[in-house]
Protein backbone atom coordinates (compact mmCIF):
# COMPACT_ATOMS: atom_id res chain seq x y z
CA UNK A 1 0.00 0.00 0.00
CA UNK A 2 2.90 2.38 0.86
CA UNK A 3 4.69 1.96 -2.61
CA UNK A 4 1.48 2.55 -4.47
CA UNK A 5 1.08 5.94 -2.81
CA UNK A 6 4.60 6.98 -2.85
CA UNK A 7 3.99 5.92 -6.79
CA UNK A 8 0.90 7.79 -6.94
CA UNK A 9 2.84 11.37 -5.82
CA UNK A 10 5.62 10.86 -7.86
CA UNK A 11 3.58 10.56 -10.84
CA UNK A 12 1.47 13.66 -9.52
CA UNK A 13 5.04 15.22 -8.84
CA UNK A 14 6.04 14.35 -12.69
CA UNK A 15 2.67 15.16 -14.39
CA UNK A 16 3.28 18.86 -12.83
CA UNK A 17 6.73 19.26 -13.79
CA UNK A 18 6.06 18.46 -17.34
CA UNK A 19 2.98 21.07 -17.26
CA UNK A 20 4.82 23.64 -15.67
CA UNK A 21 7.92 23.13 -18.39
CA UNK A 22 5.42 23.12 -21.20
CA UNK A 23 3.73 26.58 -19.95
CA UNK A 24 7.60 28.35 -19.77
CA UNK A 25 8.74 26.09 -22.98
CA UNK A 26 9.75 29.06 -25.78
CA UNK A 27 7.05 27.83 -29.13
CA UNK A 28 10.35 27.53 -30.74
CA UNK A 29 11.09 24.50 -28.57
CA UNK A 30 8.65 22.47 -28.98
CA UNK A 31 8.50 19.64 -31.52
CA UNK A 32 6.14 16.69 -33.26
CA UNK A 33 3.04 18.48 -31.62
CA UNK A 34 1.52 21.73 -31.17
CA UNK A 35 1.05 22.99 -26.86
CA UNK A 36 -2.46 22.35 -26.73
CA UNK A 37 -1.75 18.22 -27.48
CA UNK A 38 0.67 18.21 -25.40
CA UNK A 39 -1.31 19.61 -22.24
CA UNK A 40 -3.72 16.88 -23.53
CA UNK A 41 -1.09 13.63 -24.09
CA UNK A 42 0.49 14.43 -20.18
CA UNK A 43 -2.81 15.29 -18.49
CA UNK A 44 -4.69 11.91 -19.90
CA UNK A 45 -1.73 9.65 -19.97
CA UNK A 46 -0.22 10.97 -16.66
CA UNK A 47 3.52 9.77 -16.24
CA UNK A 48 3.78 8.71 -20.11
CA UNK A 49 2.70 11.96 -21.46
CA UNK A 50 5.18 13.45 -18.98
CA UNK A 51 7.88 11.54 -20.00
CA UNK A 52 7.25 11.57 -23.93
CA UNK A 53 7.56 15.32 -23.35
CA UNK A 54 10.41 15.44 -21.64
CA UNK A 55 12.01 13.38 -23.71
CA UNK A 56 10.73 13.73 -26.89
CA UNK A 57 8.57 17.03 -26.54
CA UNK A 58 11.30 19.94 -26.28
CA UNK A 59 13.94 20.81 -28.53
CA UNK A 60 17.35 21.84 -27.57
CA UNK A 61 18.08 25.18 -26.09
CA UNK A 62 20.34 26.27 -29.29
CA UNK A 63 16.89 25.94 -31.23
CA UNK A 64 15.20 29.01 -29.52
CA UNK A 65 18.38 30.98 -29.14
CA UNK A 66 17.41 34.94 -29.70
CA UNK A 67 17.99 36.11 -32.40
CA UNK A 68 19.65 39.89 -32.60
CA UNK A 69 17.63 42.30 -34.71
CA UNK A 70 20.81 42.37 -37.31
CA UNK A 71 20.44 38.87 -37.78
CA UNK A 72 16.89 38.53 -38.43
CA UNK A 73 15.83 39.20 -41.66
CA UNK A 74 12.27 40.02 -40.37
CA UNK A 75 13.23 42.81 -38.63
CA UNK A 76 15.02 44.51 -41.71
CA UNK A 77 11.87 43.87 -44.18
CA UNK A 78 10.06 45.54 -41.21
CA UNK A 79 11.23 49.05 -41.71
CA UNK A 80 8.91 51.15 -43.84
CA UNK A 81 12.15 53.65 -44.86
CA UNK A 82 13.02 54.03 -48.05
CA UNK A 83 16.55 54.31 -48.64
CA UNK A 84 16.15 57.51 -50.27
CA UNK A 85 14.25 58.79 -47.45
CA UNK A 86 16.68 57.40 -45.42
CA UNK A 87 19.67 59.17 -47.32
CA UNK A 88 17.22 62.79 -47.43
CA UNK A 89 17.22 62.52 -43.78
CA UNK A 90 20.82 61.53 -43.36
CA UNK A 91 21.75 64.94 -45.35
CA UNK A 92 19.23 66.75 -43.35
CA UNK A 93 21.03 66.07 -39.93
CA UNK A 94 24.35 66.31 -41.32
CA UNK A 95 22.96 70.50 -42.45
CA UNK A 96 21.88 70.91 -38.74
CA UNK A 97 25.18 69.52 -37.34
CA UNK A 98 27.12 71.98 -39.84
CA UNK A 99 25.18 75.07 -38.71
CA UNK A 100 25.54 74.20 -35.25
CA UNK A 101 29.40 73.92 -36.29
CA UNK A 102 29.27 77.44 -37.73
CA UNK A 103 27.84 79.26 -34.77
CA UNK A 104 30.62 80.63 -32.26
CA UNK A 105 30.01 80.05 -28.79
CA UNK A 106 31.73 83.19 -27.93
CA UNK A 107 29.86 85.62 -29.65
CA UNK A 108 26.62 84.00 -28.38
CA UNK A 109 25.36 85.11 -24.76
CA UNK A 110 24.66 82.99 -21.96
CA UNK A 111 21.68 82.91 -20.14
CA UNK A 112 22.34 81.63 -17.41
CA UNK A 113 24.73 84.53 -16.68
CA UNK A 114 24.24 88.72 -17.21
CA UNK A 115 25.01 90.66 -19.79
CA UNK A 116 28.11 93.22 -18.09
CA UNK A 117 29.48 95.71 -19.92
CA UNK A 118 28.58 97.70 -23.32
CA UNK A 119 26.03 95.27 -24.08
CA UNK A 120 24.71 95.85 -20.62
CA UNK A 121 22.00 98.59 -22.14
CA UNK A 122 20.59 101.54 -20.01
CA UNK A 123 18.48 99.87 -17.10
CA UNK A 124 17.48 102.38 -14.85
CA UNK A 125 17.55 100.34 -12.03
CA UNK A 126 20.98 99.24 -12.83
CA UNK A 127 22.55 101.17 -9.83
CA UNK A 128 25.59 100.01 -9.49
CA UNK A 129 26.67 98.63 -13.69
CA UNK A 130 26.74 95.40 -13.04
CA UNK A 131 23.88 93.81 -14.64
CA UNK A 132 22.01 93.38 -11.20
CA UNK A 133 19.62 95.43 -9.13
CA UNK A 134 21.54 96.32 -5.87
CA UNK A 135 19.32 95.10 -2.49
CA UNK A 136 17.57 98.63 -2.30
CA UNK A 137 16.88 99.18 -5.45
CA UNK A 138 13.06 98.25 -4.60
CA UNK A 139 9.99 100.44 -4.70
CA UNK A 140 10.79 101.99 -1.41
CA UNK A 141 13.58 103.27 -2.92
CA UNK A 142 11.91 104.70 -5.70
CA UNK A 143 9.17 106.70 -3.07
Amino acid sequence: MRWLILGGILALVVTVYALVDLTVTDDRRIRRLNRVLWVVLIVVVPVFGAIGWLAWGKGPRSAARPMAPDDDPSFSRSTLVSDEEADRRIAELEAQLAALDDEDPRTQPRPDRPVVGPDAGDDPDDSDGSGRRSPDDGDAARA
